[in-house]
């Protein structure tokens, strides 16, 4: 075994165990390796791997990290989920962050990097970053931020990323995901023809009302919003490639997908 390698697994957590794996396939830089090491080391030798994962909307991200929080134990900080808290909270930032939503405008990125940083203060004054029940040290998996060059490069600053998982799924498999539900507008019940179909073609199940499909659900908008999605990301995804940190996932289906991203 390297010395490389040694030198990570006495951290004893679990994704440097999954550095090790890639090494009998792949052989990750030593740019790499060096980065997981300063990483830990430099946490005052608490052994801290920080995770973010991208991919496309529709394209089972959600699915995957609820699979890689639950094996390995991450916090997952969902961008999304910490904005919702805050604006609900009324915290000054989040009333901050309210201002832009009400006005129609994205949330900037400075605030967006507010939210991040005093969730994680947040976690680590309740004592809750530190360790699992079996005494390893917990990182972040981050989901919904970065979305773009600029944003990775501000978060580059605060928060070191250790290991990045780019979901890579068909556009057109979205579109066909996607496209195939129908929503019962009254209730919100949601329907898809390919595994959850109503017991009659069009019709709600309880009410017995049309099911309509929204106009963010209908093909020409799902590939719009794939398209633009692509244009944004490929920068990031070079940022990231380019620091050895990134791996890209092929595939159509979650659970199969995720047996590679375990094995990573």
């Amino acid at each position: 075994m390297s010395t490389a390698a040694l030198s990570l697994k006495r951290f004893n957590i679990p994704l440097p165990r999954l550095v090790l794996r890639r090494n009998k396939t792949i052989a990750p830089s030593r740019k790499t390796i060096t980065r997981l090491f300063s990483a830990s080391e430099n946490e005052g030798g608490a052994s801290v791997v920080n995770a973010l994962i991208l991919g496309k909307p529709g394209g089972g991200k959600g699915t995957i990290s609820g699979k890689i929080i639950s094996d390995f134990k991450f916090h997952h900080l969902s961008t999304g989920d910490i904005l919702r808290k805050h604006v609900r909270e009324k915290t000054p930032v989040g009333l901050e962050a309210k201002k832009h939503i009400e006005a129609g405008d994205l949330v900037p990125d400075s605030v967006v990097i507010q939210l991040l940083t005093q969730e994680i203060d947040f976690l680590r004054d309740e004592g809750r970053d530190s360790k699992d029940s079996t005494g390893s040290s917990l990182g972040y998996l981050l989901d919904g931020f970065p979305r773009t060059l600029a944003q990775a490069q501000h978060l580059d600053a605060v928060l070191n990323i250790d290991l990045v998982i780019n979901l890579d799924i068909p556009t057109q498999t979205i579109v066909d995901r996607i496209s195939d539900r129908w929503i019962h507008a009254p209730s919100g019940r949601v329907y898809s023809y390919s595994y959850k179909p109503p017991k009659v073609h069009g019709k709600d199940d309880e009410t017995g009302e049309a099911l309509v499909q929204r106009d963010d659900d209908k093909p020409e908008s799902v590939r719009n919003r794939l398209e633009k999605y692509d244009d944004v990301t490929a920068p990031l995804i070079d940022f990231y490639d380019e620091k050895g940190v990134l791996k890209t996932f092929h595939g159509t289906m979650s659970d199969i997908i995720y047996i590679d991203v375990n094995k990573w």
